[in-house]
């Protein structure tokens, strides 16, 4: 039976006696419509369409919305279903209660042309959600400010017994969303479309079920979740410019980043081995190409020849979503490596969290510009506990006196921001001043071992 036929039968009602077979009907329908609204929010997510759709096979002829950049239906229609400003689309509202099999040929028209890329089941899971699943959120959600019409305290309830679990107790701990908090905020509707239907491809479990005030009442409580500190993201962006791989817990692809010079390939190539590795892995590292400094070759070159290209300082101030762009696109590929917290730290660090390192850094000598013995105390009480009173007993890592001497410009945005994967604490909130001159007196340290 096909999701249509099993819609019509269990629209018609066929007596008590077939309560049981209709009661299972009516959950499987229930979750078809979910299953819609999740390829109304992005259908090709979630038909996985790299996995159905063989790459040796003719591309298809595709036509109206499904063959544009971003032919999703939410981009005309809206989270609300009311349509957008600047789309065509206009809202869906009145098709609720309509033949899905007349949604289905909406669907399939030159002006849709989605029955390129969906079979039967998805057209009609989609049409059942067109016909069947939408819901009146100006009942739920004021439209002049956004704020859930629901008792936070009652909502409460809801999520810390269903949702947190995945989310954690204030809503951060999932990092390929952002934190519910601001997420609810700034979008409820696609909020409380999301509770309904679930995440497309994703594992969140449809809220659908549930009564829409106690939907109501879960979005109130969220809207009051608190946002993530920017202080947080801004260092941690930092650890991921530093070496993102180790921060993030992510594997580095093999070979060379795309964008890598050919003329900085030969040498490493040459030597081959564990050397042409630790090169390659080198080459996906953002200071590697645009500095410790954050002004790449135009920045001052101490002890070594420049990084390869500009440097994102121009970029400093610029919105993280326009910067998240940039991390995603062909040149610097970060969207299938990185998860959505993890770009938007590193945007934020970009934006928010470069510092001018000119006045406290010698540009011929690259000796630290900072009283050292106005900063010994710190260094003594913030460092000394893990690195020791000499700079010398973290194993693996240089003696402190060589890594400052050796590389100054890593060091001041290491100690500014902290160490990849470790738990270094960044001295960020201190200042520049105070991070300055703990490095000027850990320039005075041993940069032997012994």
């Amino acid at each position: 039976m096909t999701r249509l036929a099993l819609a019509a039968a269990a629209l018609a009602g066929l007596g008590t006696i077939l309560a049981p077979a209709l009661s299972t009907m009516a959950a499987e329908v229930e979750s078809a419509i979910a299953r819609g609204g999740r390829l109304y929010d992005d259908w090709r997510t979630e038909l996985d369409l790299h996995a159905r759709h063989i790459s040796h096979l003719p591309r298809p002829d595709v036509s109206g919305a499904a063959a544009t950049g971003a032919g999703l239906c939410v981009s005309c229609h809206g989270w609300d279903y009311q349509g957008v400003p600047w789309a065509e689309g206009g809202p869906l509202t009145g098709m609720i209660g309509a033949d899905p099999g007349d949604v289905v040929a909406v669907l399939t028209d030159e002006t849709h042309g989605y029955g390129t890329y969906m079979d039967e089941t998805d057209l009609g899971d989609l049409a059942l959600f067109v016909s069947r699943g939408q819901m009146d959120m100006t009942q739920w959600i004021d439209l002049s400010s956004g704020r859930a019409k629901g008792d936070p305290d009652a909502g409460g309830v809801f999520f810390q017994s269903i949702c947190s679990g995945c989310h954690g107790s204030e809503g951060m701990d999932v990092t390929d969303m952002p934190p519910l908090g601001p997420f609810s905020r700034a979008e409820p509707w696609h909020a409380l479309h999301i509770m309904m239907n679930g995440h497309p491809n994703g594992s969140m479990p449809p809220l659908r079920v549930l009564d829409p005030a106690d939907l109501a009442d879960t979005l109130a409580y969220m809207q009051a979740l608190p946002a993530r500190p920017l202080i947080a993201a801004i260092v941690r962006g930092g650890r991921l410019y530093d070496t993102w791989s180790v921060e993030a817990g992510r594997a580095v692809p093999e070979g060379w980043h795309p964008a890598w010079p050919e003329d900085r390939r030969a040498e490493a190539e040459s030597a081959g081995g564990a050397a042409l590795e630790r090169a390659q892995a080198h080459s996906w590292r953002c200071a590697s190409c645009h500095g410790w400094d954050y002004r790449g070759r135009d920045g001052v070159a101490i002890g070594g020849a420049p990084p390869p290209f500009a440097g994102i300082h121009g970029m400093d101030g610029a919105p993280p979503e326009d910067i998240m762009a940039v991390l995603t696109d062909e040149t610097h590929g970060f969207g299938r490596l990185l998860s959505r917290r993890d770009l938007m730290d590193l945007a934020t660090f970009v934006s928010r969290g470069q510092i001018d390192m000119a006045p406290w850094i010698h540009p011929d000598t690259g000796h630290v510009l900072a009283d050292a013995a106005a900063y010994e105390g710190h260094y003594q009480t913030i460092c000394a506990t893990c690195h020791g009173s000499d700079g010398r007993a973290v194993r693996t890592m240089p003696p402190v006196g060589r890594a400052v001497t050796g590389t100054p410009k890593h060091a001041l945005h290491s100690v500014f921001n902290g160490h990849p994967g470790e738990d270094m604490p960044p001295v960020r909130a201190m200042g520049i001043e105070t991070a300055a001159g703990i490095l000027s007196f850990a320039e005075t340290l041993p940069t032997r071992k012994r």
